[in-house]
């Protein structure tokens, strides 16, 4: 096979489905392992970015990630290609065979995954994957002259992807997924305010630009000359990007099995134990249509729906092959991409919503700080679920269950799990936010917690 064609603007996948099956098959065709699995992610992303006003970059690029898994007994060899002729193909599989035979032998490799059906999830929208520079570029025009009539800058981008992922095995395993996704961001800034906003839909038409923009706008306008508070314990309103980024250091500080049996997950030895509050219910749900699920995972398991926390009880964690087998059970199909020395982790996490809007939440605060976002987020103690960081670019102060204000930025240190078992109000929606270099998403509502811990002002 001489290569793959090109996506590009014509909406789309980057590869398609007989197409990836045909490379996947050739590369495997050339490999003289005991078993060999294929791993093609392809992604055709174009950006439109701005600051002062203006549109100063259109980038677009199509990109191919092919890896090669080679069992010989029980070593194992990767290697990886970003090209897809046939002499490439033929190299990478000889490579990652020359370094199976090369490595040392590994008792808890697991046997490659089973044929198994898999669920379809329909993430692909050709829109998205035929958007163009000048409709982003209309998109995005109004919120940069709102910007300028009120005197304030704004910076931020309008992206749009296809994607492709395709997994296949000399066992019979083959697996292929389509979606697409669109993201914006952008910041307003003022002499002493800012404001943000930041959406993620599959369509990008979905994303309603020119309103997100009027919010950021607004949030840099009633922001004006911050106030300062003191650090202090206060109720928060964390919108749901806040919130989000608490609940997204779950992932990764102990949701995943290998952490778990490992010691280091603040779930280690607490399955069936209470962990937060009784009103916390998180999942781990690639079909949940809020977000952006993929219905395998890369050793080509189906995903499986898997519970958590249940009103604030660890329930369980996920699973690859290699973690599953050491816990005598079957994958949850969360298995991440070759080498995967983090192990599995969650891909789709979503918080049970609440009942309330986002104005009754603020409505039920006599006094407290609504939180737009964190950032520069940092673990402080992993098993303890304790981070630190920044709030940033709309931060208010509330009075009488009204916005007074805008207030200087403040820095946290707090648990998550303390703060979601503090959860007074749950939002009744939930937003989409990317989380990870593996685009992991959280679903999460705007949440208002008691004596949240600020210890610090900044200048700003």
């Amino acid at each position: 096979m001489s290569g793959a064609t090109t996506a590009l603007g014509v909406g789309r996948p980057p590869i398609a489905r007989d197409e990836a099956k045909g490379l996947l098959g050739e590369a495997l065709a050339m490999s003289a392992a005991d078993a060999t699995l294929a791993v093609l992610e392809s992604r055709d992303e174009s950006l439109t970015r701005f600051a002062n006003n203006e549109i100063h970059q259109n980038v677009t690029g199509l990109r191919h990630t092919l890896t090669v898994q080679a069992i010989v007994g029980r070593r194992s060899g990767i290697a990886s290609t970003s090209r897809l002729d046939s002499s490439a193909l033929r190299q990478v599989a000889d490579r990652a065979l020359a370094l199976a035979r090369l490595s040392p032998e590994d008792d808890a490799l697991p046997e490659p995954a089973p044929p198994a059906e898999t669920p379809e999830i329909a993430g692909f929208v050709p829109a998205t994957a035929a958007c163009t520079p000048e409709e982003r570029a209309d998109a995005v025009g109004p919120v940069l002259d709102q910007a300028a009539a009120h005197g304030m800058n704004a910076a931020g981008a309008l992206s749009t992807s296809a994607a492709t992922l395709a997994v296949a095995s000399t066992g019979g395993v083959f697996a292929w997924h389509a979606d697409t996704y669109a993201r914006f961001t952008c910041t307003v800034r003022g002499a002493d305010s800012s404001g943000w906003c930041d959406r993620h839909r599959r369509d990008w038409r979905a994303l309603d630009v020119a309103a997100l923009g009027a919010t950021a706008l607004e949030k840099a306008e009633r922001s004006r000359a911050p106030a300062e508070v003191p650090p202090g314990r206060y109720t928060v309103v964390l919108e749901a990007a806040a919130a989000a980024e608490l609940v997204a250091f779950l992932a990764l500080l102990g949701l995943g099995a290998q952490s778990e049996q490992e010691g280091r997950s603040f779930l280690s030895g607490k399955i069936g134990e209470r962990i937060t509050g009784e009103s916390v219910d998180l999942v781990d749900d690639a079909f949940d249509p809020r977000g952006f699920g993929r219905p395998f995972d890369y050793e080509g398991t189906p995903r499986r729906r898997v519970a958590l926390i249940e009103r604030g009880i660890a329930r369980g964690v996920v699973h690859d092959r290699r973690t599953a087998r050491k816990a005598g059970v079957a994958s949850t199909g969360h298995a991440t991409p070759p080498p995967a020395v983090e192990g599995p982790l969650p891909f789709d996490l979503v918080l049970a919503t609440g009942d309330q809007g986002l104005d009754q939440i603020i409505a039920g605060v006599e006094r407290g700080i609504l939180v737009t976002r964190f950032w520069y987020n940092r673990v402080v103690d992993a098993r303890r679920t304790i981070v630190t960081g920044m709030t940033r670019d709309g931060t208010f102060l509330i009075e009488g269950g009204r916005l007074a204000g805008g207030v200087r930025n403040l820095r946290f240190n707090e648990s998550v799990l303390d703060v979601l078992a503090r959860a007074e109000a749950i939002g009744r929606d939930a937003e989409p936010t990317y989380f990870d270099y593996l685009g992991n998403t959280v679903v999460v509502p705007a949440l208002r917690v008691r004596d949240f811990h600020f210890t610090g002002v900044t200048r700003f």
